[in-house]
């Protein structure tokens, strides 16, 4: 009993037993108050304690917790674009596309023709022209007066090869279907010896019996490259990943 009272009677603090006596002999060189800046008296979870409490005091935690979400968004978003971008390499690889109609495309080879120089070939099952145009018959086309041209409603296209332009027309004349010859009459374009029908050198017609232009034909050129196609369909895949 007596040693249960001795143990209840017994100072704690911070539910911790200190002794009030010091357990050091006092000498010249250790004085009394060696042990006092000793913090004898923490408790072994004292400091997580203190830093939640001043984590709560200063709301550091909610720039942390601010700082942690962001980081997070930021992953996430890396992490779906790029399984976007997987996703639409695979359906550009994957999917069936309609890039032209097969029969009725054509690619030439026009490294070989000089400029100022016309093809004759066959296209879709008809007779077409392909004509290479320099800059200097580009510009004397465009300064001839409109007032001969006869078929004003028609629009004709060329496209640009660098150093000059490509025509490319049908080579049946809009009057009676025969062929026309080029590098003839006053306009050095076409000319049809049936019936004398007269086209300047972009297939306009300038002196009948004939009364509309040679029907233009759709194409594009890479490079040395003329693509003939009846149709452009807009769903070529990208060049980012097809380049």
């Amino acid at each position: 009993m007596q040693e249960y009272n001795e143990r209840k009677n017994k100072k704690l603090i911070n539910n911790l037993l200190v002794t009030d006596r010091p357990m050091y002999w006092v000498t010249s060189s250790r004085p009394a108050n060696f042990g006092d800046p000793l913090d004898t008296k923490t408790k072994a979870d004292n400091w997580f304690d203190e830093n939640r409490l001043w984590n709560e005091e200063n709301r550091d935690y909610e720039i942390r917790r601010a700082q942690i979400y962001m980081l997070q968004g930021f992953i996430l978003g890396a992490y779906a674009l790029s399984a976007r971008t997987v996703v639409s390499m695979l359906y550009n690889q994957m999917v069936t596309r309609t890039r032209y109609i097969r029969d009725s495309y054509k690619e030439l080879d026009i490294s070989e023709l000089p400029p100022g120089e016309v093809l004759q070939t066959s296209w879709n099952g008809e007779i077409i022209f392909v004509r290479r145009l320099t800059t200097t018959e580009v510009k004397e086309t465009n300064a001839l007066p409109n007032t001969t041209l006869l078929d004003k409603e028609s629009v004709t296209t060329l496209s640009d090869a660098g150093n000059s332009s490509v025509l490319v027309c049908s080579a049946i004349c809009t009057h009676l279907g025969c062929i026309p010859v080029p590098y003839l009459g006053a306009y050095k374009g076409w000319v049809c010896l049936c019936h004398g029908s007269v086209y300047d050198k972009f297939g306009r017609v300038r002196q009948g019996p004939a009364q509309a232009n040679l029907p233009y034909i759709n194409n594009s050129v890479y490079g040395s490259l003329l693509c003939i196609e009846e149709q452009i369909f807009p769903n070529e895949p990208s060049i980012i990943f097809y380049a």
